[in-house]
């Protein structure tokens, strides 16, 4: 039986402030390092890995790279695991898109077609590579635990590819900085057995009224493309 861990980055300034990042390669902030050292402090106790992916991109490298110095596993590095890029739109706020791009804004909020975004991945790419990374390591391992360090909208790609569901709606799953999230092989097939998990994170109350994410378009942003 074969356990996939798919764990969200930290936060960094662009998280805090709501903006899309996509391919922008943006460092951790100070509450993202130490909520990934938490999130590294936790890893031990969850069992024994077979192995350590992750993104490239600085943020979620360095999130690997706490995690596999408390687990004592080498990070590698997998470009199948990098958010999808979004072109022109990487930088801006859920409110900048509204008031940019409406036709983008409301197809990202309610499916359906919307116009092209120049410099955007094709969702169908974005499909792919999420694809291939899943077929790629159930071939190299076919039981134990592993660990993929990645970005929201990449988490929620990796679990609608594993579970069949419908890659062309808008995506399903909020994902927070630093979450844990397991889906599992078994007889069955693939099923979803922790979604959204930051129980390390519960002693980091830190209120931020002027950035927290308090409409439901920035939670949107910061659960899909970062």
């Amino acid at each position: 039986m074969l356990k996939l861990y798919l764990i969200r980055h930290g936060e960094t300034d662009w998280n805090a402030a709501g903006r899309i990042q996509g391919h922008s390669d943006i460092e951790l902030n100070a509450r993202g390092l130490e909520q990934a050292r938490r999130l590294a402090a936790r890893m031990p106790d969850e069992g024994e890995f077979q192995a350590l992916y992750a993104s490239p991109l600085k943020r979620a490298y360095r999130t690997a790279e706490m995690i596999g110095d408390a687990l004592n596993l080498p990070v590698t590095a997998d470009a199948r695991l990098l958010e999808r890029s979004l072109g022109v739109l990487e930088g801006l706020t859920m409110n900048d898109l509204r008031e940019k791009y409406p036709d983008v804004h409301h197809a990202w909020h309610n499916g359906g077609p919307r116009p092209h975004i120049p410099g955007e991945e094709a969702r169908e790419d974005f499909v792919k590579r999420a694809q291939d990374f899943l077929r790629d390591i159930r071939a190299k391992h076919s039981d134990g635990r592993l660990l993929a360090i990645t970005h929201g909208g990449t988490i929620n790609m990796l679990l609608m590819v594993a579970m069949n569901l419908d890659v062309e709606r808008p995506l399903p799953f909020y994902i927070d900085n630093a979450s844990i999230n397991v889906v599992q092989w078994g007889e069955r097939g693939a099923r979803l057995r922790v979604l959204n998990d930051a129980y390390h994170l519960n002693p980091m109350r830190i209120t931020r009224p002027e950035t927290r994410q308090t409409q439901n378009d920035q939670k949107i942003t910061a659960a899909e493309m970062q």
